[in-house]
């Protein structure tokens, strides 16, 4: 048994010095432990929060994985229809089983790769109805805002110089022809109830049967969807949707595809859509190439036989001439040859006075090109930008033309002293009796 040096037991009844001794020894370990108890909270809160922030971070990335998941549930189903909803929308079932059937037949005698033996399916107004319905449902589904009456009226006239008769019994309007004609990629229609445009095309392309379901297959669907908000609201991206669409189809389609490619020509070509700067560069692009393949469009007349100049054509040769001047020189050529009636080139038929006018519209653009690139002759750099101007070239050699021009002081679309200046440049490199330059 152990005593301190007084002689008393540590454990036992102390003495007063250790009395002392022991309560110091409780205080000190007291002390102790609740440092230890301090660090053990600290530790465990610690603990705690990383845990919750934890299962937060994998409600979070659960949460949008579900939502992910659900968005593409949605994506992948918002264009399968049930068969129960066909009389909703306005189709008849047997209507549209019995057209999906004869329209196998749509490319038989036709094409030459085609089956001759069978006569060609000639698609109806049945055919082109039963497709509306489609597309006002897939339209609605994916993000078409329907414009205002006015909005669609006004862009119809822009695109397709027509005007819409919004209060007749008819739901839509051909757009691109007078007559009744529904074949494939024919026309363009406006469904005026409904506000957008559309085209008929075999519903084989548009949708498949499986079951009791419809599932509307894409690739026409969104060329539409790009058509309308291209058209309506001069979407660039959907511009850009139907520039690259190029799809082809499968070797089990009927004929060729109806792409983006083939609309936006015949948005150039037939319905001579030429306000959008995109669809002109897009066209000038694919034919300049091709000498006059862009130029025979600037110039023309309307369905009531007026004579007009597309200004915007003309902007679009302007943008893309350089110094080399190839393309304003391709279009003084092509002007030249129409005012002289050469190599079938005025096939139109214009006008002296037409033809006064067309020589005017040039004369300025290529005032403007010149001034820009070839300001006199001391600064010329070669290319294509001769020394002597189309326009004087056409005042020399075409003078009936020049002289109805200036006998309607240019009609007010060229200004006098810009042509007596190029009429001076002219004979400053041709004198009479000189070597002409």
């Amino acid at each position: 048994m152990r005593f301190d040096k007084n002689g008393s037991h540590l454990l036992g009844h102390p003495s007063k010095r250790g009395k002392c001794y022991f309560y110091s020894f409780a205080i000190h370990y007291s002390q102790k432990n609740k440092s230890k108890m301090r660090k053990i909270i600290l530790t465990s809160l610690l603990f705690a929060l990383t845990q919750i922030f934890c299962q937060c971070k994998q409600n979070l990335k659960k949460e949008n994985s579900v939502s992910a998941k659900q968005d593409s549930i949605q994506i992948q189903y918002d264009s399968i229809i049930s068969m129960n909803s066909l009389k909703e929308m306005g189709i008849d079932k047997d209507a549209l089983l019995k057209h999906i059937k004869l329209q196998k037949l749509a490319w038989y005698g036709g094409d030459f790769r085609d089956d001759q033996s069978k006569p060609r399916y000639e698609p109806t107004k049945e055919d082109f109805l039963l497709t509306i319905p489609f597309v006002e449902y897939y339209l609605s589904s994916h993000g078409y805002k329907r414009p205002t009456e006015k909005l669609f009226q006004d862009r119809i006239n822009i695109v397709f110089k027509i005007k819409l008769n919004m209060h007749n019994n008819k739901d839509y309007q051909h757009v691109t022809m007078d007559d009744e004609y529904y074949d494939f990629a024919g026309p363009f229609y406006a469904i005026k109830s409904k506000r957008f445009i559309t085209y008929n095309w075999l519903l084989r392309d548009m949708l498949s049967i499986e079951g009791d379901k419809i599932k509307l297959k894409s690739e026409v669907f969104k060329q539409i969807l790009a058509l309308n908000k291209f058209l309506i609201y001069k979407d660039s991206n959907a511009f850009k949707i139907l520039e690259l669409s190029k799809y082809e189809g499968t070797k089990k389609d009927l004929g060729d595809f109806y792409n983006g490619e083939n609309i936006l020509n015949d948005l150039f070509e037939r319905c001579h859509y030429f306000e959008s700067p995109l669809l002109n560069q897009w066209f000038f692009n694919r034919n300049k190439e091709h000498q006059y393949g862009f130029n025979i469009y600037i110039f023309n007349r309307t369905l009531n036989k007026r004579f007009i100049a597309n200004l915007p054509l003309i902007k679009t040769i302007e943008r893309n001439t350089d110094a080399k001047g190839t393309y304003i020189d391709n279009l003084g050529l092509y002007v030249y040859k129409v005012l002289q009636d050469e190599d079938g080139m005025n096939s139109a038929h214009y006008t002296l006075e037409e033809k006064a006018r067309m020589f005017c519209y040039f004369a300025n653009s290529e005032y403007k090109m010149r001034n820009k690139y070839y300001p006199g002759e001391l600064d010329y750099k070669g290319g294509d930008f001769g020394r002597t101007s189309w326009t004087y070239v056409i005042m020399t050699n075409c003078e009936p033309v020049y002289e109805e021009a200036k006998k309607h002081n240019y009609f007010g679309i060229s200004k006098p002293a810009m042509m007596e200046e190029m009429e001076q440049e002219g004979l400053e490199l041709n004198p009479p009796g000189g070597d002409p330059e």
